[in-house]
């Protein structure tokens, strides 16, 4: 029996990847009718117990809250009491020579329009040195919570949106986070939206969300757009559950690791500046057979736009 359980677990953590992947999918094509179909789809199936919260790494029995009350954080205080500081300190470095708020890499695919730009002050349990350098006054502040630093598996960093920029919808990897936003710079007609509520930040104010629900932010007025994100366990995470979650945080090795092989990559190597992928042998023999079928000899994909190199003959 065990044996079993632990067979379903996998088909339905396989099913809650593949799923995510599909509606994240089309909602980057822009076809938010066939995303919400296909997740209506995974819930009854029972993928998902709710058609908005789609986190991949479900843990059961945790309260299921879009939106909770900062009020109920003794360290939210600290932090808009703090806010003048920090905001000083954020806004000294912006636009600068040594800004270390560059677009983002991970994410940015989210971010259909627009200009997404983040600098990490923590993540993978460490601080981050060479961003932290910029903010001293802001990482010592933050050392002092806990919550988001030595009992959190998750980041800290520094988010700035530019006008037009929309931030597709999307859910958090897992329900065991939450995110805590406190709004440096809010231009007005800039909005977020979680499950079912939209809302605006408050500048200085905190607010706090399950980012595994769907959420979305849309900026359409002017001025960029800053907070400082940070992450903290679900206060209704047991210490076991905690405890698994801190030890499992992945290191850049793992994070590389993993990343090649979703991907079908054999390695991964710096050379004259370029990085290089060698394709393992499935994705190897996938991609010639391909090729082959369309008879080209190269291709590059640019935004939405794609170059072919055709074989003689290829038409």
């Amino acid at each position: 029996m065990p044996a079993a359980q632990g067979i379903g677990r996998y088909i339905e953590q396989i099913a809650r990847n593949n799923y995510s992947s599909l509606v994240d999918t089309w909602h980057y094509g822009g076809r938010p009718e066939d995303a919400r179909a296909c997740a209506e789809l995974a819930v009854r199936q029972h993928v998902w117990a709710q058609l908005l919260q789609r986190d991949r790494d479900h843990i059961p029995g945790l309260r299921a809250q879009p939106v909770h009350d900062p009020a109920g954080f003794w360290f939210v205080t600290v932090l808009e009491d703090r806010y003048p500081e920090i905001r000083a300190e954020i806004e000294a470095v912006l636009d600068t020579d040594i800004d270390p708020v560059q677009p983002t890499l991970e994410d940015g695919w989210l971010a259909r329009r627009g200009s997404w730009r983040q600098a990490y002050l923590f993540r993978e349990g460490n601080w981050q040195p060479d961003v932290c350098a910029h903010f001293p006054i802001t990482r010592s502040i933050l050392a002092e919570i806990p919550e988001v630093t030595t009992f959190s598996p998750g980041v800290i960093l520094v988010s700035r949106l530019s006008p037009g920029t929309h931030i597709i919808p999307h859910c958090g990897s897992t329900n065991a986070v939450l995110r805590i936003h406190l709004a440096i710079k809010v231009p007005s007609r800039v909005s977020i939206r979680v499950a079912d509520q939209v809302m605006t930040w408050e500048e200085g104010k905190c607010l706090i969300f399950d980012d595994s629900f769907e959420h979305e932010v849309h900026h359409d007025g002017t001025g960029d757009r800053v907070v400082l994100i940070m992450d903290m366990a679900h206060p209704d995470l047991d210490t076991a559950h905690r405890e698994r979650l801190l030890a499992r945080r992945p290191g850049p090795e793992e994070r590389i690791t993993a990343f090649m092989r979703e991907r079908g990559i054999e390695r991964i190597a710096v050379k004259d500046g370029r990085i290089v992928f060698t394709p393992d042998r499935a994705m190897r023999e996938l991609v010639t057979n391909y090729m082959a079928a369309a008879r080209v000899r190269a291709a590059e994909v640019t935004g939405d736009q794609v170059r072919w190199q055709r074989l003689e003959g290829g038409g």
